[in-house]
């Protein structure tokens, strides 16, 4: 029998050779035993069955045989590599947006939007002010953080764990103020509100119901008493704290808050952050007493860790005294030079109930899947999109994912932003060898005039009238709503 030897043109064999490779892939992804695309790895809220980003595939890359062979061996290598793609690609909400007076900013990706009243915050946004504005966010473990005008925030992450939660963030630069929910009640008082800048409210419910006085011709001198109004809004933030507590119960939240100078970590910190660019970094960390809460326990401690490159060491961070940090990230020293100017910003957000009250009833609309302990983890990862992490220290003496992961990035954090203070500084002396200088940002006013030219000049609401008759426009619903009133 006559064998026959076929022949193929280059062109004509290309072909073939492309026909295979496209063929065998194909069957590679639809035959989950041959690979292994079937893995015990749960799909993330949002995540479909495919890895694939169909619509942005590299066709020459994708039908590459030897990348293949490359993908197929680094994967043989990581059985889990499945469970660890989806885990990256999934971004979680880590809180929501509440209000800015002026122009913000949130960086996400590539891209950057303006946001308004509830937008979501996912893992990696950066929130920014610039100009003369202002900002609140809200985080789901009840931290609140407001940001003072040309000031930079990123969240990186936060994670529910079987105690505790954790968050990641970074103080890229201004003025930025970090406010841990904690269990304890307020001290109830009559004293108006400091920072009345954000008045109207986004959240018309936290606005304070006015103490109004019924008008009584025999009774007038009663139209001229001090009204309740800040007292009952006290009230109606223990009321509300109260209610909250039986969903938190004792699972705080960890921070671990990077800046340039400087890393300050610990349960429930209440920290005062001013980052200037090129220059020092202030801090102070309020006392439970200093934010008004009616509580004898002791504060949890916080502790500062510097830069440098083999420093490891972590310090306890005294409580209402402001410190400066140097620009090398290695001296740290009580402020005094510029303690004026820092308490004048402090004071604006003294006196705030409204607003925490709007961090209770946030609490009360989003945070039920950080501290539900009912929701299973496979429910939490299909239902909600987040991922049960452990303890962040174990009784075992076996490190938990949440501890390890905490001491990985201590240690990355550190030595990249040790790395950054150098290069800045050999930046700066080569350009005083030209005989040039760097911009370096000093602390002033322009971080609290505004608000406090506001809060000197606003005054409480009043429909009050000499003959106690109400104005029928006063009535109206939408009219409350724009102006604030209940």
């Amino acid at each position: 029998m006559n064998s026959k030897k076929l022949h193929f043109s280059s062109e004509e064999a290309e072909k073939v050779l492309m026909n295979l490779k496209f063929t065998l892939i194909l069957l590679l992804l639809v035959c989950p035993s041959w690979s292994n695309a079937q893995e015990n790895s749960p799909l993330y809220k949002s995540q479909k069955n495919s890895n694939f980003d169909w619509g942005n595939i590299d066709i020459t890359k994708f039908l590459s045989l030897s990348a293949w062979k490359d993908q197929s061996e680094e994967r043989a290598l990581n059985p889990n590599w499945q469970k660890n793609f989806r885990e990256r690609e999934n971004k979680e909400i880590v809180g929501h947006f509440f209000q800015c007076v002026g122009q913000c900013r949130i960086d996400r990706g590539d891209s950057f939007f303006n946001p308004s009243f509830r937008s979501s915050i996912f893992e990696g946004d950066e929130i920014q002010t610039t100009g003369e504005s202002f900002a609140w966010i809200f985080l789901l473990d009840g931290t609140m953080i407001r940001l003072a005008t040309d000031s930079s925030v990123t969240i990186n992450e936060l994670n529910i764990g079987a105690r505790e939660n954790f968050i990641n963030a970074r103080i890229n630069y201004g003025n930025v103020l970090w406010l841990s929910r904690k269990l304890d009640l307020y001290e109830e008082k009559n004293i108006r509100e400091t920072d009345v800048l954000f008045n109207p409210l986004a959240l018309y419910e936290a606005q304070p119901v006015p103490d109004r006085k019924p008008y009584k011709e025999d009774q007038l001198l009663g139209m001229v008493e001090e009204k309740m109004t800040h007292l009952n809004q006290y009230k109606n933030l223990n009321k509300l704290i109260e209610d909250n507590n039986k969903l938190i119960k004792e699972k705080p939240s960890y921070a671990f808050i990077v800046m340039p100078n400087a890393t300050v970590s610990g349960y429930r910190p209440e920290i005062d952050a001013v980052c200037l660019i090129g220059g020092k970094t202030y801090l102070k960390n309020r006392s439970s007493k200093l934010l008004g809460l009616k509580t004898e326990k002791s504060d949890d401690e916080i502790k500062i860790q510097m830069r440098g490159f083999e420093n490891k060491e972590m310090i306890s961070l005294e409580s209402d005294k402001w410190f400066s940090i140097d620009e090398k990230g290695k001296l740290i020293s009580t402020e005094e030079e510029h303690s004026h100017w820092l308490s004048m910003g402090e004071l604006i957000t003294r006196n705030i109930p409204s607003l925490m009250v709007a961090r209770e009833l946030m609490i009360q609309k989003y945070s039920d899947v950080i501290f539900n302990e009912k929701i299973d983890p496979k429910e939490l990862i299909a239902t909600y999109g987040y991922r049960k992490w452990g303890v962040l220290k174990s009784e075992d003496g076996k490190k938990s994912d949440m501890q390890l992961h905490l001491e990985f990035i201590q240690e990355y954090s550190r030595r990249i932003e040790t790395t950054n203070l150098v290069a800045s500084s050999k930046f700066s002396d080569r350009l005083k060898s030209r005989g040039e200088s760097m911009n370096i940002v000093e602390y002033g006013n322009s971080y609290f005039i505004k608000p406090l030219n506001k809060y000197y000049s606003y005054e409480d609401y009043s429909d009050d009238t000499e003959d106690g008759k109400i104005l029928n426009s006063t009535t109206k619903n939408i009219w409350k709503r724009m102006h604030g009133i209940r």
